[in-house]
C-alpha cells in the first residue's frame, strides 16, 4: 500500500502474512474490499473554461497553507509555481479547491505535467496519477520532493503519448489537516478534482480533454473509487477508464490480519488515525494498545517507512483488539467497499503474483465482485513481480490500453 518510497518486505515476513491472510480466510473472514463514505455533489457548470491564476504563490511551505482560502469550486487553482519537468515538458505544483466528505471547501496539492508544444484540437487527454502510501505527515507529501516529477511512473512514457499528468497529494497530505489514509472516497475527490484543475489552468493544454484515471496500491484504490464516483462527484468530467495497479482493496481481511504481524502493525496505525480524520466518531484508542495512544506523534511526522518500522514489535504492544471487534470498524471496513456498484468505465487491472503487501487472492476477490456487477475488466497477472516491479511490467500493456480509450475502440473484458 506504497509508493516507490514504501518498505520492501523482507521474504520470510511475505511468507508469514501469506500463511496468516489464508489462515484468515480458512476461518471464513469475508474478503470484502473497502469504500469510503457517499459521493457528495459538487457545484459544477459544464465545461470550464481555462482562467488565470488569481493569487502568487507564497515561497516555502506556506505554499501549502494559505492564510484565508479564497472561494472557489472543486478544481478551481488557488495557485501555482513551476518546478523541474523532464527534457520537453514543463511542469507546476499546483494548490487547488476540493471537497471534504462533510461538505467543507479544503485546499488540496499535487502536480500537473505536460509536453511542450502544440496540443491536439480540443486538448491533451489527462492521465489523473493516484501515487501509493508515503505516509500520514505533511513532510511525506511527493509534491514537496525536488524530485517529485521523476518519481511519478511511467512520467516519461506518459509524456511521450502526448498525455497531461495531473498528480494529486491527496486531502491533508502536505495541507492543513490529517490525511484520511485509505479513505477512498477523500482520494477520489482529489483525484478528480486535480483532474478539473487541469483542464482549468491554460498553462497545461489539457482544454476539454479526455481523463484517465490511474494509480498503485493506495492509489490504485483511489483510481477505483474515483471511478465509481465521478458521474455524481465530477460530471463535467469525461473519464475514459480507470487503471488499477495492485489496489488496496479487501481491508476487511488485511486489517484485522495485519494486526498480528509485526512488519504491519504501521498500515493499522495509519489505517486507524486515517478512519479517524474522516469519520470522527471512529475512536482507535480501544484498538490500541494504552502506551500506543501517546505515541502516535511519531505517525503525524514520520513518513512511512520510520513508521513502519517505529511499530514493528510484539503485536501485543501495539494492538489491544483486533480492529474487526470493535465497532465502527468492522461497518466501515464493509461500507467502503470498492467494486459494490457498477463501474460505467472499463477498468485495466494488473497484479503480480510474488506481491507481498496486497496478495493476489485481495484482487482476485475485488476483480471477481466488480465482474459479478458486469464491469468490464482486463485483468492481467504477472508471473515473478512484487507490488513494485508490476508497474514496469504491466506498462506496455497499461499503454496500450489507455491508447485504445483515447481511439475509441471498444474494451476487452476477461471477466
Amino acid at each position: 500500500m506504497r509508493g516507490k518510497a514504501g518498505l520492501h518486505r523482507r521474504s520470510t515476513a511475505g511468507a508469514v502474512w501469506r500463511h496468516a491472510v489464508a489462515v484468515t480466510v480458512t476461518a471464513g473472514v469475508a474478503a470484502v474490499g473497502l469504500a469510503f463514505g457517499p459521493a457528495a455533489e459538487a457545484t459544477t457548470t459544464g465545461s470550464h473554461a481555462a482562467a488565470a491564476i488569481p493569487r502568487e504563490a507564497p515561497a516555502g511551505n506556506a505554499f501549502y497553507a494559505p492564510r484565508s482560502l479564497p472561494r472557489g469550486r472543486p478544481g478551481d487553482i488557488i495557485w501555482t509555481r513551476p518546478i523541474a519537468a523532464p527534457k520537453g515538458a514543463r511542469a507546476w505544483k499546483v494548490l487547488y479547491h476540493s471537497q471534504a466528505l462533510d461538505g467543507r471547501d479544503i485546499a488540496v496539492s499535487g502536480v500537473i505535467v505536460t509536453p511542450t508544444g502544440g496540443a491536439p484540437n480540443g486538448g491533451r487527454t489527462i492521465v489523473s496519477w493516484a501515487h501509493g502510501t508515503r505516509g500520514i505527515a505533511d513532510s511525506c507529501a511527493p509534491s514537496r520532493r525536488r524530485t517529485v516529477v521523476a518519481e511519478i511512473p511511467g512520467i516519461d512514457d506518459y509524456l511521450e503519448a502526448g498525455y497531461t499528468v495531473a498528480a494529486t497529494d491527496y486531502e491533508g497530505l502536505g495541507t492543513p489537516g490529517v490525511h484520511p489514509y485509505l479513505v477512498g472516497d477523500s482520494e477520489a475527490r482529489g483525484i478528480l478534482d486535480i483532474a478539473r484543475a487541469a483542464r482549468r489552468f491554460k498553462d497545461a493544454q489539457a482544454g476539454d480533454g479526455d481523463v484517465i484515471i490511474a494509480g498503485h496500491s493506495q492509489g490504485g484504490q483511489g483510481a477505483v473509487f474515483a471511478g465509481e464516483i465521478a458521474p455524481d462527484y465530477a460530471p463535467d468530467l469525461h473519464v475514459l477508464g480507470v487503471a488499477a495497479l495492485a489496489p488496496a482493496t479487501e481491508l476487511t481481511t488485511m486489517l484485522p490480519v495485519a494486526s498480528t504481524l509485526p512488519d504491519t502493525l504501521g498500515y493499522v496505525v495509519m489505517g486507524l488515525i486515517g478512519f479517524r480524520a474522516a469519520y470522527p466518531t471512529a475512536d482507535p484508542t480501544p484498538v490500541l494498545a494504552d502506551p500506543v495512544t501517546k505515541d502516535l506523534a511519531v505517525v503525524e511526522h514520520t513518513c512511512a517507512d520510520g513508521v513502519m518500522k517505529h511499530f514493528s514489535t510484539s503485536p501485543g504492544r501495539v494492538i489491544a483488539q483486533n480492529p474487526a471487534d470493535v465497532n465502527p470498524f468492522p461497518q466501515l471496513m464493509q461500507e467502503n467497499t470498492p467494486g459494490s456498484v457498477k463501474m460505467t468505465v472499463p477498468m485495466f487491472v494488473a497484479q503480480g503474483d510474488k506481491d507481498d503487501t496486497v496478495l493476489q487472492p485481495f484482487t482476485d476477490t475485488f476483480v471477481k465482485r466488480a465482474c459479478a456487477h458486469g464491469d468490464t475488466i482486463e485483468y492481467r497477472v504477472y508471473p515473478g513481480t512484487d507490488h513494485y516491479t508490476v508497474r514496469d511490467a504491466s506498462r506496455p500493456n497499461m499503454l496500450a490500453w489507455m491508447a485504445d480509450r483515447v481511439a475509441g475502440r471498444a474494451a476487452d473484458s476477461n471477466c
